[in-house]
């Protein structure tokens, strides 16, 4: 075998130990890109996943993919993009754990969510048990204006909408009684006349293109 040949396969050995190293390095900065990055699509009237969970430091990207302006703006007023154009986008580190409900100013029932969780922590299910589920409590208390029956409701879609219905006996429809908005804890309470007849049963709004979470039928408490 002559010298030319081995100095070239050598050659050769040597640009692709190079190529895999700089394929691994580009992998591992994509990786780390990825990681520290997420991205929430603005569609039509909805932001996509409406509901999100990070660790503390990543960076949450709002990118307008529909037809017209929206804004994302906090609810408790830590951050607002001002009008998004279309293709415009706007970026948020969250440093802080917690929730953060924000909306669109232009379109009020466009909703979404950042939970931040604290360095090392892990997503807890807690006593709701997976994401797509309500628990709904009924409660009988005296008020002013007589006694109501008080319905709790807690999902893990903060500032989703939740609407109580009704359905009486005979009838095979419900009829919405009461509407609210879940709080940034995912937590809402709605109220009813003590002296209503019939079936409750709560509906949450789906996020991110999600179906709506129904609760199980619930008799008022007499």
């Amino acid at each position: 075998m002559g010298t030319r040949e081995l100095t070239s396969r050598r050659l050769t050995g040597l640009a692709a130990a190079s190529a895999v190293c700089a394929a691994l390095a580009l992998g591992l900065a994509a990786t780390s890109t990825a990681s520290s990055e997420v991205g929430v699509t603005i569609v039509s009237r909805a932001y996509q996943p409406a509901a999100l969970t990070i660790d503390a430091g990543q960076t949450v990207t709002w990118t307008n993919r529909g037809f017209t302006p929206h804004t994302v703006t906090a609810l408790g007023g830590e951050f607002d993009s001002g009008r998004l154009n279309v293709g415009e986008s706007f970026k948020v580190t969250f440093s802080t754990p917690g929730t953060f409900a924000y909306k669109c100013e232009i379109h009020p029932s466009m909703r979404g969510s950042v939970t931040v969780l604290a360095p090392g922590s892990a997503p807890s299910p807690g006593p709701l048990g997976p994401a797509q589920s309500v628990h709904v409590s009924l409660a009988k208390v005296r008020s002013a204006h007589g006694q109501l029956t008080l319905v709790h409701v807690q999902a893990a879609h903060p500032a989703a909408r939740v609407v109580l219905e009704l359905r009486v006996p005979k009838a095979s429809s419900w009829r919405v009684v009461a509407r609210a908005h879940l709080n940034a804890l995912g937590k809402a309470t709605l109220s009813v006349g003590a002296s209503v007849r019939g079936r409750l049963r709560v509906v949450v709004e789906g996020t991110g293109g999600l179906p709506p979470l129904i609760s199980k039928t619930l008799t008022p408490p007499r």
